[in-house]
């Protein structure tokens, strides 16, 4: 893949041509979004400041990233693959995802690059997932070149629900982790089946991509020892702590690499929205882990990548693009 800066804003813009070779071996830029509760997600405003900052900053073509809607309420999507509610079984969402990604690209030989949040990510991790083990009416083995989850509930979400009714819907209690009630979904994306190979992102079905786990700063609101700076979707789980990514990010304020004042100013700010709408090139708190090489980390830094900046460096380039 070719290395794109996504650095400072220049002042005079690439010309279309330049800006369309920029991306031309570039595979396309699917953006997925998270669960709504109202089964009616606007695409436009939701990917909004990630599709200015990937064009203007990184010089990708606007026809080079496609945002994607599954919810049959879903506006401004450039695709819609279905038309779900939030009770709709998160598999069934993901096997619809995952006939798009097969017909459209897959079964033409051609790679895909996802930047998914929230629920999104559990989305695209089920579509691959279920592809590979020749799940009933998924389509074969999906070719995603590489993934970057923002806040995505990999180990549960904060505040479910342990029973289906008209205040929890299918979806939440799905992401509701099975110590509190919820029905074992998480679970089944951390286990062996008898006979198979573990469901982690370092087993066959997932050794093809590139994962990029970035979760929101960590904060201990309330003094009970949880992170909770993204109310919806805790530090830990959102990097899948304890598990394998090929790369991992989290917004740490509480870190110090260097002695001397911490100067992030924009940490706070980091919760379960701000993750998929925070751009720049440095400023900010970041700890990250990278599988490759003897030296994994975590290393610290006072003047990281925003959450936008380090999906975008992580589904551009040939590894991870970090420091060393």
């Amino acid at each position: 893949m070719t290395a794109l800066a996504l650095g400072t804003p220049t002042t005079v813009a690439a010309a279309p041509a330049e800006r369309q070779q920029a991306a031309d071996d570039q595979p396309q830029m699917l953006l997925v979004h998270g669960y709504n509760g109202g089964s009616d997600a606007p695409c436009d405003d939701i990917w909004g400041k990630a599709l200015d900052y990937y064009e203007e900053d990184g010089k990708r073509p606007e026809g080079s990233m496609t945002t994607i809607g599954y919810y049959k309420g879903d506006t401004g999507c450039d695709e819609k693959v279905g038309e779900n509610t939030t009770d709709t079984p998160i598999q069934d969402v993901a096997r619809d995802f995952a006939h798009y990604i097969y017909d459209n690209y897959t079964k033409d030989g051609k790679s895909v690059d996802i930047v998914a949040h929230s629920m999104g990510g559990l989305v695209t991790r089920v579509a691959m997932l279920g592809s590979y083990e020749e799940w009933e009416g998924f389509p074969p083995a999906l070719k995603v070149q590489d993934v970057a989850t923002l806040g995505t509930p990999h180990q549960g979400i904060a505040n479910g629900c342990a029973e289906v009714g008209e205040d929890c819907t299918t979806q939440w209690n799905q992401m509701t982790p099975s110590a509190a009630g919820g029905s074992g979904f998480i679970d089944k994306l951390h286990e062996s089946e008898d006979g198979a190979a573990d469901r982690g992102l370092d087993d066959a079905w997932a050794a093809d991509t590139d994962w990029s786990l970035i979760g929101s700063n960590v904060k201990d609101s309330d003094g009970d020892g949880k992170r909770d700076g993204d109310g919806t979707v805790f530090y830990n789980s959102a990097i899948d702590k304890g598990y394998h990514a090929d790369q991992k990010y989290g917004y740490r304020p509480d870190v110090h690499p260097e002695e001397g004042e911490n100067t992030c100013g924009n940490d706070p700010e980091i919760d379960h929205h701000a993750i998929r709408e925070l751009t720049g090139a440095g400023g900010f708190c970041l700890r990250y882990w990278h599988a490759s090489g003897d030296d994994q980390g975590p290393f610290d830094t006072f003047d990281g990548w925003s959450p936008l900046k380090a999906a975008f460096k992580a589904v551009t380039h040939i590894g991870d693009d970090l420091p060393r």
